[in-house]
């Protein structure tokens, strides 16, 4: 599927914000099981390596799908991950070093410019994604039901007491093409006509 296939496959209506977790839907391995930093960005495979020669690379759609959003008029990116719930202050700071530094080093390809610089808002901390979710509503004043989650854990599903639209990924595969565009008719087709629509922008 090229960029300008997804653009003709788009739905009229779009969300005003796609979320996305980051272990096992974005990338896969879940960061707070690794050692952390320092890491080594490897551009050949657009993947970073720590000391102990653990990897940590993108899932193979996950460029194209973020370069792809970046292409909607009225849509912006944000974060929302649970880091292990932590004993210690310390613990917590450490697991949002290693998110912070792993989104600063891998790159989207296809804008010249690295995942962190594509992501508009930042939730990573314990505890539930109601919590997140509401952070998020409160920073972008976008209200949960245009919003759009994607996540690996079926429990994240919770969400959508807010109105949150949520699509569970595979953990093996990460976000395909073909998931994303369905769930964002499955969006469309479920959200209100009164929102924007993609050809007001043209």
């Amino acid at each position: 599927m090229t960029k300008s296939d997804e653009i003709k496959e788009l739905p009229e209506i779009l969300p005003e914000m796609i979320v996305f977790d980051l272990d096992y839907t974005l990338w896969s391995e879940w960061i707070d099981c690794t050692y952390g930093p320092p890491y080594t960005y490897e551009e050949k495979n657009n993947s970073i390596v720590n000391h102990r020669g653990e990897v940590l690379s993108l899932f193979e759609h996950t460029t194209t799908i973020i370069s792809t959003i970046k292409s909607f008029p009225n849509t912006k990116i944000a974060i929302a991950s649970r880091t292990s719930t932590p004993e210690w202050y310390v613990l917590f700071s450490w697991c949002l070093q290693m998110a912070r530094k792993a989104l600063r080093l891998l790159r989207i390809p296809e804008l010249d410019s690295t995942l962190e610089q594509n992501i508009d808002y930042f939730e990573i901390y314990p505890g539930s994604k109601i919590k997140h979710f509401k952070a998020l509503s409160k920073k972008s004043g976008i209200e949960c039901h245009k919003m759009l989650f994607f996540d690996d854990e079926s429990r994240n599903r919770e969400v959508t007491k807010l109105g949150a639209h949520f699509v569970q990924v595979n953990t093996r595969k990460g976000i395909t093409p073909t998931q994303f565009m369905t769930a964002l008719h499955n969006y469309a087709n479920n959200t209100s006509p009164k929102q924007s629509k993609l050809e007001d922008y043209h």
